[in-house]
């Protein structure tokens, strides 16, 4: 990992995955979402808002403040998460113990205290257990041993790196270009590179970013530290399976469960990519940048496309 990259840390640890948005036009007549094909229905996510609301004083707090959509956002990404989830574990073939579940909801106090200050209830605590645990598997799977090479630079302004993150998305020959031109850091060096190896080992902040959620030839633009002061476009070129650095064995034992979670939540991002994601767009749109639903397009967290070339292989 280079200096620069280090020194240019991306996202600082965030572990809130899952954010918060209603207009009209269904996906499908009774939809409120359609992942790879299977329908999450209206009545689903309608009836877990109204738990919600009944159970949260915040969630009651922002319907009176017109706010209703965010709440419905809310539940309808974690149903969507859900979906892939479910789809990465079938992929990877894991089960998870129903003990386990079990005691994870236990050490929290049981379903009621487990669910408390989320968008989760006693009735679906236990799936969303399930999946984090999943997650889990997931990252302990891949975090020593996966590797992604990228081009990319970094910008001050969101605005442009959105900007040409989608121009390469277009035309992959501007990253070069790109490259040259990015800004130096105030110790002069480049704040761009090609071909850089990248993996979370050598780099922790980079653990819950959008990096290892893609297929090669995807661009990616998201914020490069947590005051968003300055953004990073990446062009995914290729993603390896690498052998552990000796004492990275029990990695995966010594960081904190969540980020663990937030990382296999990208691993199985990865594994479900083909899986076509359709909002109801009374909802909003789907954010693979943050993995959740916002409002419109112009409120996603960063850029995420499937370059022009690999869209045509």
């Amino acid at each position: 990992m280079s200096t620069v990259l280090k020194r240019f840390s991306l996202v600082g640890v965030a572990v809130a995955l899952l954010a918060t948005g209603c207009a009209t036009g269904p996906a499908k007549a009774g939809s409120a979402a359609i992942v790879g094909g299977q329908a999450i229905n209206l009545e689903t996510v309608q009836g877990r808002t109204i738990t919600v609301l009944k159970k949260e004083p915040a969630a009651q707090q922002m319907q009176d403040q017109g706010k209703l959509d965010q709440v419905s956002r809310l539940v309808l990404a974690d149903e969507i998460t859900h979906k892939i989830a479910d789809y990465a574990a079938q992929r990877e073939n894991i089960t998870v113990d129903g003990t386990k579940v079990y005691d994870a909801i236990q050490e929290k106090g049981g379903p009621e205290a487990a669910a408390k200050q989320s968008e989760q209830d006693a009735s679906t605590i236990e799936r969303r257990t399930r999946d984090v645990l999943v997650m889990g598997e997931l990252a302990k799977r891949n975090l020593s041993t996966l590797e992604v090479v990228i081009d990319f630079f970094q910008s001050k302004d969101p605005k442009e790196a959105k900007e040409k993150a989608a121009e390469v998305a277009a035309d992959a020959s501007k990253m070069s270009r790109f490259i040259q031109e990015a800004p130096r850091t105030t110790g002069g060096q480049q704040a761009s590179a090609t071909n850089q190896r990248v993996r979370v080992t050598e780099n922790p902040s980079l653990v819950h970013t959008t990096l290892w959620g893609v297929k090669p030839g995807t661009v990616v633009a998201f914020p490069a530290d947590e005051q968003q002061s300055s953004w990073m476009v990446a062009l995914v070129k290729e993603r390896n399976k690498v052998s552990p650095v000796p004492g990275e064995d029990d990695l995966s034992e010594r960081i904190d469960p969540r980020l663990l979670a937030a990382f296999g939540l990208r691993i199985a991002q990865f594994l479900a990519a083909d899986l076509d994601i359709e909002v109801n767009p009374r909802y909003g749109v789907w954010d693979p940048t943050d993995a959740t639903v916002v409002g419109n397009a112009g409120e996603r967290a960063g850029f995420v496309g499937v370059t022009a070339a690999k869209n045509k292989s």
